[in-house]
């Protein structure tokens, strides 16, 4: 879809470190609006991109202005600070960002709204002190956020569930689902050169990749012929490796390490499954969706997941999927062998996920949502 050449109003998007490879939804969320400009404006900038940008920063390095940010979250800081009073509102990704777009808002006197998706809302709140000091700005001013943003936008319903258990008030709570590029992920031109299961996630225990490297150990002797093919890298790469190595997988499993979203898409579409087992990790984090799965199943690829989080308002179990209990690994080998037994089956659940995925997780039609939630948070200041 080709975007206008010009458009009415200007919004803000916030993001400390951007643009992020496993973050290209929120660069894809913005390419898709229609009415209104985005802006990034954020701490650190990795890369250039096709709009107006604030950032303190460009490179990868952290100098002592973006710690005195981070620190003091002044948003005298930021450069050409005063262009932005072009802005109509901000709209903030992640909680803890938050509260660095609320300075901005106040001191530009505009309103702000924030997305929340996933870890930000899941995560119990005592791990924010051992696991991400410099989050500690969102314990300090959540209940200032609470009040002053206009509204908070929950990636599920799931996570609505959670924004409303801690305490956030329920008439500015949005559910919104951020969808993907159906025109862009749709199912492979081309015959694969082999068959594989694909795994694409961050190397985090919330991922449940060392549950999958299990149950595919069950499954390789009835299916010789198919690989599984893992995109992702993190803190417990070394001892995924060392997991594949005792379970005898060494020539069966590809660790590709993070991949360029185009080289991403490209796998999916000549996946024959997608599988990812998420759980509730030990500090409490929990997948609030889970954009991947969309995006598999756009592409009519088969998907196999738990009932986990917001999983399932993204793969409806036994139509476009299979959903599993988190972390039963002979389950999910079992499904596994079911579709790689039963190709017509997968193919089937393909074709119906790819129809969910158009019907309701299409980002233009979901844009359009965005859009009007941006001219409901734009009014909110005047009304207050």
């Amino acid at each position: 879809m080709t975007r206008p050449l010009s458009k009415t109003r200007k919004v803000g998007i916030y993001r400390k470190v951007f643009p992020k490879a496993s973050e290209a939804f929120i660069l894809e969320q913005a390419q898709a609006l229609t009415r209104y400009e985005p802006t990034f404006i954020g701490c650190k900038q990795l890369q250039e991109v096709s709009f107006r940008t604030s950032f303190i920063h460009q490179g990868s390095s952290l100098t002592l202005r973006q710690l005195r940010y981070l620190l003091t979250r002044a948003p005298q800081l930021l450069p050409n600070l005063e262009q932005l009073r072009d802005l109509s509102l901000i709209h903030a990704h992640f909680g803890p960002e938050g509260v660095y777009a609320m300075a901005i808002s106040e001191h530009l006197n505009i309103p702000f709204c924030v997305t929340f998706h996933g870890y930000d809302i899941t995560l119990n709140r005592r791990q924010f002190h051992y696991q991400r000091p410099l989050y500690y700005q969102l314990l300090r001013y959540e209940k200032q956020l609470q009040e002053k943003a206009a509204a908070f936008i929950a990636v599920s319903g799931f996570i609505r569930q959670q924004l409303l258990a801690a305490g956030y008030p329920e008439h500015k709570i949005i559910q919104h689902y951020i969808g993907v590029d159906v025109d862009k992920f749709c199912p492979g031109s081309r015959e694969p050169n082999e068959r594989y299961i694909l795994c694409v996630g961050r190397h985090t225990e919330k991922k449940g990749i060392d549950i999958l490297l299990r149950a595919f150990a069950q499954i390789t002797a009835q299916h010789p012929d198919v690989l599984l093919v893992q995109v992702g890298q993190g803190e417990l790469t070394n001892r995924l490796k060392a997991l594949t190595q005792t379970l005898g997988l060494e020539e069966k499993v590809r660790f590709l390490g993070a991949q360029p979203h185009g080289h991403v898409l490209e796998l999916i579409q000549e996946a024959e499954i997608f599988a990812l087992p998420s759980h509730t990790a030990s500090d409490g984090n929990c997948e609030a969706l889970g954009i991947v799965f969309n995006e598999a199943s756009a592409c009519g690829i088969p998907v196999v997941s738990t009932r986990h989080g917001g999983i399932p308002e993204a793969i409806v179990d036994g139509l476009t999927g299979f959903l599993v209990p988190e972390q039963n690994i002979s389950e999910l080998a079992k499904k596994l062998h079911l579709l790689l037994s039963n190709r017509p089956l997968g193919e089937k659940m393909g074709r119906s996920g790819r129809e969910l995925v158009c019907q309701s997780f299409n980002i233009h039609k979901q844009a359009t949502i965005l859009e009007q939630i941006y001219d409901q948070s734009s009014k909110s200041l005047s009304q207050s």
